[in-house]
């Protein structure tokens, strides 16, 4: 029997031999064991592309694509998930080929798959990207829990020149985690902006104040909440007292049920040091006190507003986007935020609960994820990928699962 897979549809299936591969796909891949002919072609004809096989027991297999755009594997029976992700640089532009799918039962006959892939040309006159995500909070001094109201993103600039902060923001895409049980934009396993040129940035967004820059080859931090030392009382924590750093910090952001971001639990009084200058503006347009960035998988996106600024934008009633059969629940309120603005976005999964977790982020955003293990201290931090005159210049393939790495402590510390 033949199988063939368009984007994520099996052709023929049966619920017995679903099953029955299912427990197939828990053995490991011995000498002698049953093999099967699986050839994945890519919807644009393109040689010389890795294309990735990865089973349930998280077993990777990489073939390269041959001159018709089709890569061909032997594999044993099982649950598979299949990537390609390449980056091309011509001087001018950085072309960034992404395709990914998931749920491929491989073990009955020759199985045929194709993998869309979508092609992204950014100008690389922009070059920030996040370089560190902070998010899981670190373990109390006396044992007794985890201390999380201590998080941070810090920002890169990957070029020579100075770049300008104006209009640049941060925001977080729905669901809050990647394990959630339900994701209001996801239907049969695909997302309903898939096809659009939207992402929906959940409950509020924060902005730099205007004339902020950031230096050539340096890093910006922002702190997410508690702008403050916070080793004073939690050893394992971060100092966050720098007049270098940044905070959001916006207790008279309202949005339309009179909320605000006023909890002073994540929003105590930044440290004095931290320059007024400093501080994050935010648009609320969603419920609650704080800012909800989760600390075990958010999806985090760094974007810059086109022709308008993100206060307006994002405060125009005629840009939020409820989930269907949602509307106007100030509770799923999203900004209906143009794909093509975000500058760098990176998707977390949670390693306790990896088998939940679910993408938000579309492939031309982030083709993979990086798993986080949190309440340890742990941090999220891009690779470098060469040095220019001594500077560090981060690699950046529009996929944290290539990009990123998990390290044991936060880089501030």
């Amino acid at each position: 029997m033949k199988m063939t897979y368009i984007y994520n549809k099996v052709l023929p299936a049966k619920t017995a031999v679903m099953a029955l591969l299912l427990i197939m796909s828990s053995c490991t891949y011995d000498e002698g064991q049953e093999t099967y002919s699986v050839n994945v072609s890519l919807t644009q004809a393109l040689e010389g592309m890795p294309v990735q096989m990865t089973n349930s027991l998280a077993t990777s297999f990489t073939e390269m694509t041959d001159e018709n755009g089709t890569a061909h594997f032997i594999l044993p029976a099982g649950i598979y998930g299949a990537s390609v992700s390449k980056v091309e640089d011509d001087g001018y532009f950085r072309n960034v080929y992404n395709g990914s799918m998931s749920d491929i039962v491989i073990g009955q006959g020759s199985t045929d798959v194709i993998l869309p892939v979508s092609k992204t040309s950014m100008q690389t006159a922009n070059p920030l990207v996040i370089k560190e995500l902070y998010i899981g909070g670190c373990s109390k001094d006396d044992g007794s829990g985890i201390f999380a109201i201590d998080k941070c993103l810090i920002i890169y600039n990957n070029s020579a020149s100075v770049v300008s902060l104006d209009n640049v923001a941060i925001g977080m895409v729905e669901p809050y985690n990647a394990e959630a049980s339900t994701h209001s934009f996801l239907s049969g396993g695909v997302l309903e902006y898939a096809g659009e040129d939207w992402i929906p940035a959940i409950n509020g967004i924060w902005y730099f104040q205007d004339g902020q820059q950031i230096a050539p080859y340096s890093e910006l931090v922002i702190n997410i909440c508690g702008a403050i030392d916070n080793t004073l009382t939690y050893s394992n924590s971060v100092n966050y007292a720098n007049p270098e750093y940044y905070c959001t910090y916006d207790v008279e952001a309202t949005s339309s049920d009179g909320g605000k971001y006023n909890n002073t639990l994540y929003y105590p009084s930044p440290s004095e040091v931290i320059p007024v200058s400093h501080y994050l503006k935010a648009v609320k347009y969603g419920k609650g006190n704080a800012w909800p960035m989760s600390q075990t998988a958010p999806a985090v996106m760094l974007f810059k507003t086109e022709g308008t600024s993100p206060r307006l934008f994002a405060g125009d009633i005629s840009n939020i986007i409820y989930p269907s059969g949602k509307q106007d629940d100030i509770i799923y309120a999203c900004l209906k935020l143009p794909r093509a603005w975000v500058l760098d976005a990176v998707e977390v999964y949670n390693a306790n609960k990896l088998a939940d977790c679910k993408k938000r982020l579309t492939p031309d955003l982030d083709n993979g994820y990086v798993t986080l293990l949190n309440g340890y201290g742990h941090s999220l931090v891009r690779k470098v990928e060469k040095t220019v005159d001594g500077h560090d210049v981060y690699q950046d393939t529009n996929n944290s699962t290539n990009d990123f790495y998990e390290t044991d402590h936060c880089s501030l510390r």
